[in-house]
C-alpha cells in the first residue's frame, strides 16, 4: 500500500515566476475570538503548498511539517480549516489588514487574500432544516424539530441572542434543561435536545441534535451574538430574501 496519498497536488501550470494571488473565504468561532481559519486544502492549494495524507501515522504532512487530525478544526462536514497563525509553521507571511476583515498570505511568488464574509442562520420550517453560513461558505447544516401544532415556531427576520449559555432552563416546562441554548425570541431558543426527529416536535423551540456530531454543540460554539437569523417556511424564501446563495 502506498504510504502517501497526495491530498490535493499544485498544479504546475500556476508556477510561474511571476506573483499571483487567489480570494479565499475564512471561518471563525464563537469560542475561540480572534482567530481566523480557512479551509486547509484551498489555502495550501492557492500558495503552492503539497498536502499529503500519512496511511501509517494517520498524520497530515504539509512540507516537513507533520500534524494530528485533532490539531484540526472542521466545518460540520469534516472539511478541514487551517488557523491562519499556523501557516507561519509552513514559511508562509501572514499580514492582517487594519481595520478590515481580511488577511494576506504570502508564499514565495504566490499570494492569497483570506477575507470574511457576514455570518447568517436559515431555518426552514418546511424541510425542518438547519443551515448555518458565513459568507458563501456553508458552515454545518442539520435537521431540526421546530414547535408542533399548538406551539408554532414563529417566523421572521430575528437575531441569536441576547442570551447565549450552555445551560438554559426552561421557565415555562419545569425548568427542563436546554443544553447551548442560543435565544432567538423570546421564550424561543435554538437549543440542543436527545430527541429532535425530522418533524415539528417542540414547544416552539428548535431543537437540535446532541447526539452523532453534537450539532448543538457545534453550532454554539460558532454562532455569534447578533447573527442574523431567518426562520421562514421554506429556503427558496430564505434565498430569496439574503440574495447570496
Amino acid at each position: 500500500m502506498q504510504r502517501f496519498r497526495s491530498l490535493l497536488v499544485f498544479v504546475g501550470a500556476f508556477a510561474a515566476t511571476a506573483a499571483w494571488s487567489q480570494n479565499i473565504e475564512g471561518v471563525t468561532f464563537a469560542n475561540k475570538p480572534g482567530q481566523v481559519f480557512a479551509p486547509l486544502r484551498q489555502t495550501c492549494q492557492s500558495l503552492g503548498l503539497v498536502v499529503e495524507w500519512d496511511d501509517t501515522t494517520s498524520e497530515v504532512v504539509v512540507g516537513e511539517k507533520r500534524f494530528k487530525e485533532r490539531d484540526f478544526r472542521t466545518l460540520f462536514d469534516g472539511t478541514k480549516l487551517v488557523p491562519l497563525r499556523d501557516l507561519e509553521k509552513f514559511g508562509v507571511t501572514v499580514h492582517y489588514d487594519d481595520g478590515s476583515d481580511s488577511a494576506v498570505l504570502s508564499y514565495q511568488d504566490k499570494e492569497t487574500t483570506v477575507s470574511l464574509g457576514q455570518k447568517r442562520v436559515e431555518i426552514s420550517i418546511d424541510d425542518q432544516t438547519l443551515r448555518a453560513w458565513q459568507g458563501q461558505i456553508l458552515v454545518m447544516e442539520t435537521n431540526v424539530s421546530t414547535g408542533r401544532r399548538g406551539h408554532t415556531t414563529p417566523k421572521g427576520s430575528f437575531k441569536a441572542g441576547p442570551v447565549k449559555t450552555r445551560m438554559h432552563y426552561s421557565r415555562l416546562y419545569d425548568n427542563a434543561p436546554m443544553p447551548y441554548s442560543v435565544q432567538v425570541n423570546g421564550d424561543v431558543f435554538i437549543h440542543g435536545y436527545h430527541s429532535v426527529p425530522k418533524y415539528p416536535a417542540s414547544h416552539g423551540c428548535i431543537r437540535m441534535p446532541l447526539y452523532g456530531r453534537n450539532a448543538a454543540r457545534y453550532f454554539f460554539d460558532w454562532v455569534d451574538k447578533g447573527t442574523p437569523v431567518d426562520i421562514l417556511g421554506d429556503f427558496a424564501e430564505v434565498s430569496a430574501k439574503s440574495g447570496n446563495h
